[in-house]
């Protein structure tokens, strides 16, 4: 702790975050409500000083053999272009 407050001593760090879930809840009017995983991870991983935090993530996996195998798949290739994209930068 500073006079400021907390000071994470993790900066400098990336964190990436790879999740499923049942439903679909990104970038819809109820992820405020229903997503608690990722925004409860961004704020420990803040608290601890890393920022630079990436999100890989199955979204609607119980909704259907065809929803889950899409959700799997977009995963799959976020997932490529995300460790190029590091890659990249280190």
């Amino acid at each position: 702790y500073t006079a400021e407050g907390p000071q994470g001593l993790a900066g400098g760090k990336k964190v990436v975050i790879v999740s499923s879930r049942g439903g679909k809840y990104a970038g819809t009017p109820m992820e405020p409500m229903m997503d608690h995983q990722e925004a409860y991870l961004r704020a420990i991983f803040g608290f601890f000083g890393v920022n630079d935090v990436h999100v890989v993530r199955a979204e609607g996996v119980s909704l259907g053999t065809q929803v889950r195998a899409e959700a799997l798949e977009s995963a799959l290739h976020r997932a490529g272009l995300l460790a190029e994209e590091l890659a990249a930068a280190a």
